[in-house]
């Protein structure tokens, strides 16, 4: 029973804990170049208008890409689609849309070269400029390594049915989590001074984590111990906190899916996020459609 779930959660650690964004083949929902083909000038363009709304861009990694949930949008090594909450959120605004989020950046990635220096993409702090208008920000779970290290450790991937693999490792002594936290803090802090920087005007929001897992308890999504469960969803607060405290201390408006989240981690009725083996389109241990309606709905509120 076990081994199907291994090989799933090896697939995902190796999507989320590289440094920069994961490669892919581009098979599944990547949008095809278009066809080269004679048209009639006379005949009316079918182009949509150009969004009317002010420039929004979007940064953040996997949770704001969100892989898996709509078609393919942007390079193919961030597994970014249009079923993200940026796309949702520009298409109800008719904002100008500018994603650079990725699967597996840092915070590291908002200043430097993301990927490999042969198929690096630009820092996506570049995609700012004077011009933008709005910009949000989720990021930071994958710093030090985190996320991915949860994922190697807590989620089954070993196929060990003990607490001590992730319980006991030295990634997750208190006191490396603190600085951890503490400094992502920070960094948020940082990273928001730095878009106003390049956008003086620009509207800034940062966007919280929501709940993967229960508070106590399991379930057959979740190849875990009480125990490690009960870590993994303090982490995960700690995680979304930390963010919070860096908003705060930077002045700028937070949305809180730490608290939206509440009732729909991934052995919830109604989960907004998957389990080891997605029941609907996203990837494992990461949002379903149901999560990035939710942040567009939070950010719908406060964008003006």
């Amino acid at each position: 029973m076990r081994r199907p779930v291994r090989r799933l959660v090896t697939g995902l650690v190796a999507l989320v804990a590289m440094a920069g964004c994961s490669s892919s083949d581009g098979s599944p929902g990547v949008v095809p170049a278009e066809s080269v083909g004679t048209t009639d000038p006379a005949a009316p363009s079918s182009e949509p208008a150009p969004p009317s709304g002010p420039r929004y861009v979007a940064l953040g990694d996997s949770f704001t890409a969100a892989p898996g949930v709509g078609e393919a949008s942007g390079p193919a090594d961030c597994l970014r689609t249009d079923g993200n909450y940026p796309h949702l959120l520009a298409e109800r605004l008719d904002l100008d849309l500018v994603d650079v989020s990725c699967v597996g950046a840092t915070s590291a990635d908002l200043r430097a070269v993301q990927g490999s220096p042969d198929r690096g993409l630009p820092p996506q702090l570049d995609a700012i400029d004077a011009r933008t208008g709005l910009v949000t920000l989720s990021i930071g779970a994958n710093d030090d390594g985190l996320f991915g290290s949860l994922v190697r450790s807590c989620a089954g991937f070993a196929g060990i049915a003990t607490d001590q693999l992730c319980l006991a490792q030295g990634r997750f002594a208190e006191d490396r989590l603190v600085r951890g936290f503490d400094a992502l803090a920070v960094q948020t802090e940082r990273s928001v001074a730095a878009i106003r920087k390049r956008a003086p005007k620009a509207q800034v929001i940062v966007v919280g984590y929501p709940q993967l897992v229960p508070a106590a308890g399991t379930c057959d999504r979740l190849p875990m111990s009480r125990a490690e469960v009960v870590f993994v969803h303090d982490v995960n607060r700690r995680l979304a906190d930390a963010l919070r405290r860096g908003a705060v201390t930077a002045g700028v408006e937070y949305v809180d899916m730490w608290a939206a989240s509440e009732g729909h981690d991934a052995c919830a009725a109604d989960p907004w996020v998957a389990g080891v083996q997605p029941e609907e389109p996203g990837a494992p241990l990461h949002p379903y459609a149901a999560h990035q309606v939710a942040v567009a709905d939070a950010l719908e509120t406060l964008v003006g």
